[in-house]
């Protein structure tokens, strides 16, 4: 072991400082408890050469050696893992394989069935005299008034107008009164069905008196193909002061 040596070392060291200290009791006490003192002074340069020596002599040297390094292990952090599910493999049975046999026809052949043929379409055999339209047919008429301006369709064209007579409580409030009414021109040119769309002042008698007045109206009518036509027209009547 390489601590045992340095223990004797030690211990060698410290027997050579515990002599030279032992001659110096000895020394010290020659010098000061005799009578005689003639020694006196060369005890005390013996002393002090003594001391010079034990001061300049050398010590051993003790090194100590650091401890042995001991290695640290990391601890490791290990996850765990789930075995994998066991999966039943079923066994494989071998496939048969089947081979289809023809099985004969147990009835006997059949005679085709006798087809007559189709008789043929004669085409049809116009008269000299018939008629051939060339182009789109007419569309059928249509139901209801029509609008003017829209497939051939005339405007009527207005032979009598009646002013409507202003509302006694309008002209007394003086309030003038606009309105935008619809109606039905016959194909003898006398307007049916007025509706009032819209009117500025409701409820003062504007709308009484313009479907009075349109009612005395008279027209010519609308013509489509040459033939009068009803068409709906929109009519706007204004009252105003004067």
């Amino acid at each position: 072991m390489k601590g045992a040596p340095l223990q004797d070392e030690v211990r060698a060291g410290r027997l050579e400082l515990d002599e030279k200290v032992r001659a110096e009791d000895l020394l010290y006490g020659s010098l000061f408890h005799t009578e005689d003192r003639k020694y006196f002074w060369w005890g005390l340069a013996a002393a002090v050469v003594l001391h010079v020596l034990v001061l300049i002599a050398p010590l051993p040297e003790f090194k100590a050696e650091p401890p042995p390094k001991v290695a640290q292990e990391t601890p490791r952090v290990v996850r765990y893992v789930p075995p994998p599910p066991k999966i039943e493999r079923k066994p494989i049975q071998p496939r048969q394989l089947t081979r289809k046999v023809p099985i004969p026809d147990p009835t006997p052949d059949e005679p085709e069935p006798i087809r007559e043929p189709e008789p043929e379409i004669e085409p049809e055999v116009l008269p000299p005299d018939a008629e051939f339209l060339i182009g789109e047919p007419e569309p059928p008429p249509q139901t209801g008034p029509l609008i003017p301006g829209v497939g051939g369709v005339s405007h009527p064209k207005k032979l009598v107008e009646v002013k409507p007579e202003y509302p006694e409580l309008a002209r007394k409030a003086r309030i003038e009164g606009r309105l935008t009414v619809t109606a039905i021109i016959g194909k003898d040119g006398v307007p049916r069905d007025i509706q009032v769309l819209t009117c500025n002042r409701p409820g003062l008698g504007f709308e009484e008196a313009a479907i009075a007045a349109i009612q005395q109206w008279r027209y010519e009518p609308a013509m489509q193909n040459e033939k009068p036509v009803e068409v709906i027209v929109t009519i706007d009547v204004e009252f105003t002061l004067q």
